[in-house]
């Protein structure tokens, strides 16, 4: 049975012409949802060409540069095994390039484009690691323009069945916030490219620090920016549930500012491992870093089981005690000591520290980690707490109480969630955390679309000041980027504390699934 088109939503429409040595063909292009159709009669029931609107799907386009500016000369599809080409109907050029222009706009991140080059010139390398690299890169005919090209290696995503789809959800949940929340404090993707080795995302360009930079050169943070980079964090969490999305790896990494030394340009990145929450089942339900990962994902017995989103409250609650305190909630010197302490949920709020801080913070740090979810705050009621909306108290002279967090016991307590009528998976793709020491070549897909001679320059390195922590050289590290550098030990931890991080047993299999050295090779969770 042929499939049956709804005309009564066009989303876009125009003419092209379709060019052939007798004479010309035109057809009627119609923009619907999930498909571009191409037929010679208005509004065909059966188009001679359908192109289902999916990132599996190429889409070219034939541009020619003219005094800096591209100029759209036909858009080309594959059809049968074949590249056709169509025009534009029309002999004013400057129309033709509208309408040439408008369809690209309206198929940015349906399907991918091929020839990165044809439309952007690279500028400096960013960052590099086993699996893909970023470059800065200005979009050709736009001299102001500055964006990232995030490329990543096909043959990675091909090593395991789900890869490929893992990378395709996460590409739809960045389009996803693109489109639902363009003022929302999130990276935007902008297109989507294919060539014969290497997929490019091309996003914001983050011009700032990550949190965790910030960290490692002020250690400590003054209350007062604290306020202001929890209130950014909350706010772009409070968009993501609303959107109906956990992102699931909120850490210091994945926060970056726009602008350098500029809080309030907050940005969250990375959705690798982000999920829509109205899905049938989470493919790789437990999954994070741990140190912030939220206890009753680690501690999940059945994987068909679904948790709230209120998981990403509890990894917010962990950075805001990081960027209070200079330290990590959960201590150890070996990713197995900080699973496990996680796994647990066992750390201890400090009197002596919680002293140093007004009550209103303290008050809220309780509230988001809370190892209960059904009891622990919501983004939305972390904002309304007096933390943000009323003056600080003045800090307690008396000692308070240590607020110990006893062992989680076997049985988890889940907030019941709606299942979702679609599924999606979600994708182990992260972002590139891993700086550059040298020049690297262009990649060979680029070499290939007579781009070899754009030349890539390193990025000037940012000088940190001379307060940056001094590191403790004999703890290793399972990241490219040292996530467990902030897992030091801390000034006054009892053996006993110590002895019992020791005694923790922790399944090979959950370390397996948390130790992100490159989640592209990461087994499937089934």
């Amino acid at each position: 049975m042929k499939p049956q088109y709804d005309y009564s939503n066009v989303l876009f429409e125009c003419i092209l012409v379709r060019k052939h040595f007798i004479s010309d063909v035109k057809y009627y292009c119609y923009i619907l949802n999930g498909y571009m159709l191409m037929s010679r009669k208005v509004k065909d029931s059966s188009p001679k060409y359908v192109l289902p609107l999916q990132l599996a799907n190429q889409v070219g386009w034939v541009v020619e540069k003219k005094d800096k500016q591209i100029l759209f000369k036909a858009i080309t599809i594959k059809y049968m095994e074949k590249y056709k080409d169509f025009v534009g109907s029309n002999s004013d050029l400057q129309k033709q390039q509208n309408k040439l222009s408008r369809l690209k706009e309206h198929l940015s991140n349906k399907v991918t484009f091929y020839k990165i080059a044809d439309f952007y010139e690279a500028q400096y390398n960013l960052g590099k690691g086993s699996s893909a690299k970023v470059i800065q890169i200005k979009e050709l005919g736009n001299e102001q323009s500055k964006l990232a090209a995030k490329a990543i290696d096909k043959s990675y995503l091909q090593k395991s069945e789900s890869g490929m789809q893992a990378f395709l959800n996460e590409v739809n949940i960045l389009n996803h916030l693109s489109k639902q929340s363009s003022c929302g404090p999130f990276i935007k993707l902008h297109e989507t490219f294919e060539g014969d080795h290497t997929f490019y995302l091309i996003l914001d360009l983050m011009q700032g620090r990550t949190l965790a930079d910030e960290l490692d050169i002020l250690k400590l943070f003054p209350l007062k920016l604290v306020k202001v980079i929890m209130k950014q964090l909350l706010k772009g969490v409070k968009i993501l549930h609303e959107t109906n999305i956990i992102h699931r790896d909120l850490k210091p990494d994945n926060i970056m500012f726009r602008e350098l030394d500029s809080y309030e340009t907050l940005t969250i990145v990375d959705f690798g491992l982000s999920t829509f929450i109205n899905v049938a089942k989470y493919q790789f339900p437990k999954c994070g870093t741990p140190g912030y990962v939220a206890p009753e994902i680690l501690n999940l017995v059945d994987r068909q089981q679904k948790y709230d989103s209120v998981c990403d409250i509890f990894s917010c609650g962990c950075i805001f005690y990081k960027l209070l305190f200079g330290h990590s909630l959960f201590m150890g010197n070996t990713f197995n000591e900080v699973l496990g302490q996680n796994k647990k949920c066992n750390y201890t709020l400090d009197p002596s520290e919680m002293n140093s801080i007004p009550y209103e913070a303290q008050e809220l740090l309780k509230r988001m980690l809370v190892k209960n979810p059904s009891e622990r705050i919501t983004a939305q009621q972390a904002l309304e707490s007096d933390f943000f909306n009323k003056p600080s108290s003045p800090l307690q002279s008396k000692k308070l109480k240590a607020f110990n967090v006893p062992n989680i016991s076997s049985r988890n307590i889940f907030q019941p969630t709606t299942d979702g009528l679609q599924s999606e998976a979600e994708s182990p793709f992260q972002r590139i955390s891993q700086k550059c020491k040298n020049q690297v070549d262009f990649d060979v897909d680029i070499q290939e679309n007579k781009c070899s001679s754009i030349q890539i320059r390193q990025l000037p390195s940012v000088k940190k000041p001379t307060c940056v922590r001094l590191e403790d050289s004999t703890i290793g590290s399972f990241y490219a980027k040292d996530p467990l550098s902030s897992f030091k030990k801390l000034k006054g931890t009892s053996q006993k504390q110590l002895n019992e991080t020791k005694e923790i047993q922790v399944n090979q299999f959950d370390v397996e699934q948390m130790q992100r050295i490159s989640l592209f090779n990461r087994k499937d969770d089934n």
